[in-house]
């Protein structure tokens, strides 16, 4: 099945950023490695600053991908608030269920800066080939707990999302709209909530390069925790077969999404 244009926004790290993908007939091993950078107040009085340097290692094989990211992330602001999860807050920062309460509001401890491993992400997506301009996706993601819940990189918890999507190619130009449901777990600091998601896109294909435009919203994870509500602009292009450079930035128009950010990956792929 061969199909050229972006298929939508993944999740990276602990934030959604646009991976422009190109399927084809061929089966291959992408490695890619980007830096983001944002920064928003959450709702709060002070300002967090996200720097995350994702690696992340693509399978295609047909129909079928499978994609598996780790990054290192840098976090400067309110010692317990996780931007990633919507402001969430809480845990031994010390907001917590029983301090200033998780999801915003007062308790805030004060700033710190704090670096290291962030949480794992996989996910594994199959296309459904409706007819020749018609494509449904599904995907199953599973965010495994790997950031420390200690310095606040993570809310320790092992979370799974279920999406799907509908592309439709009319030419040079794609259309793509998709839904889904995270199903959250929980501990002691983070009584999370299962949480909707959704999105849309827009996609442009000319010569080697793709423009996209995408919106994607999320429920907060908890009923005091902000909405995140983002959209993003991005361009990829391709230097040849192996190797392809993406560029993108983004704004969020609720509490629960960084105000603005900006990142760039380069993915280089073995085995076309």
């Amino acid at each position: 099945m061969k199909k050229s244009f972006a298929a939508g926004a993944a999740t990276a790290c602990l934030i959604a950023i646009p991976s422009v993908a190109h399927a084809d007939d061929d089966d291959y091993v992408q490695l890619a490695v980007g830096a983001d950078y944002s920064t928003g107040d959450y709702g709060q009085d002070e300002d967090t600053e996200f720097l995350a340097v994702p690696v992340t290692v693509k399978w295609q094989t047909g129909d079928f991908n499978l994609r598996v990211s780790v990054p290192y992330i840098n976090v400067s602001g309110p010692a317990d608030l996780i931007p990633g999860e919507g402001g969430v807050r809480g845990g031994p920062g010390g907001g917590g269920p029983g301090g200033g309460g998780p999801g915003g509001g007062s308790g805030s401890t004060g700033t710190a800066s704090r670096s290291g491993i962030g949480d794992t992400n996989v996910a594994a997506t199959y296309s459904f080939e409706v007819s020749d301009t018609t494509y449904f996706d599904v995907t199953g993601k599973v965010k495994l707990p790997t950031g420390s819940q200690e310095k606040a990189l993570s809310t320790g918890t092992t979370d799974f999302t279920l999406q799907g999507e509908v592309l439709q190619v009319f030419g040079d130009v794609s259309a793509a709209v998709r839904a889904g449901r995270r199903f959250n777990g929980q501990n002691d600091d983070y009584p999370l909530e299962d949480a909707w998601l959704a999105g849309a896109g827009l996609y442009f294909v000319s010569g080697d390069s793709t423009f996209g435009l995408d919106y994607d919203w999320r429920d907060g994870s908890l009923p005091t925790s902000p909405n995140r509500s983002e959209v993003t602009g991005s361009l990829t292009h391709k230097l040849n077969d192996d190797l392809r450079l993406q560029g993108y930035a983004y704004t969020g128009l609720a509490d629960g999404s960084p105000d603005v950010g900006v990142g760039a990956q380069v993915m280089v792929r073995f085995g076309e």
